[in-house]
């Protein structure tokens, strides 16, 4: 049996997430309906990790076996899959790997960036794409405040939790952060080896928080120095977060 990597990007909008749900409309779920159509098999596909509803992705990466019974290569797989895939979902590239590569597990770094728009008013063709924040945001104090997430972490505080009743570990590593200015807005892209639930939406939502004047960086410093104590509970919209890119 053969292994296939995809790499895939989407328009989160109008989907549920990344996994599979009992309710159906997301990212997997239609994935693996045109790998039905294509193959005739129920296959399934395991990702890098999960994203939320309405968040989106350029570069996240899929794995799928490929049935014995198919003489398709990879190429011949992500045109077919592209055929029967909605518009905002696209296999971006498709290459058969070695059977030991596991998307998730894999993993070495993510690359996520988060938009924001702080323009008076939203352009129509960043609704759904952007965060929009017309309030004042001082950007040297954003940058500071992002830089105290820089390093490995117990980011307990900074992690929503999730319905499945399962303990995690919530020590990550974040290699880098970027906070870049640009004409409608800002981009912060955070580069580490894992993130949990909600992480970086919190992490943009706190620090937001911080480069409005509204909160201290101590407050940041103290909820990473007794992780888990107290929780943030502002959290970044889900419209504004991209996937970028998966290392292996």
């Amino acid at each position: 049996m053969s292994r296939i990597r995809l790499t895939v990007a989407y328009d989160g909008s109008s989907f549920k997430g990344w996994q599979s749900q009992p309710e159906g409309n997301t990212i997997q779920d239609n994935i693996e309906a045109a790998l039905l159509k294509v193959s005739g098999e129920a296959l399934r596909i395991t990702g890098s990790g999960r994203t939320d509803t309405g968040v989106h992705a350029i570069g996240q990466v899929a794995h799928f076996d490929v049935p014995e019974s198919s003489s398709m290569n990879a190429g011949e797989w992500n045109r077919a899959l592209n055929v029967n895939l909605p518009p905002t979902i696209r296999i971006i590239k498709a290459s058969m790997v070695e059977d030991d590569f596991h998307a998730r597990f894999g993993a070495k770094e993510k690359t996520y960036r988060y938009e924001i728009d702080i323009g008076p008013v939203l352009n129509p063709l960043r609704v759904s794409r952007a965060w929009h924040h017309p309030e004042k945001i001082n950007c040297e104090i954003l940058r500071r405040a992002c830089s105290v997430y820089i390093g490995e972490h117990d980011f307990a505080s900074f992690a929503a939790n999730r319905k499945d009743g399962k303990d995690i570990n919530t020590v990550r590593t974040i290699n880098s952060i970027e906070v870049a200015e640009c004409s409608d807005g800002l981009t912060i892209t955070f580069c580490g080896n894992g993130f949990l639930y909600k992480m970086v939406r919190l992490l943009v939502g706190a620090a937001v928080r911080v480069a409005e004047e509204r909160e201290e960086i101590s407050w940041l410093e103290g909820m990473l120095e007794s992780p888990g104590t107290a929780k943030c509970q502002y959290c970044a919209t889900g419209e504004g977060l991209y996937l970028v890119e998966v290392i292996y």
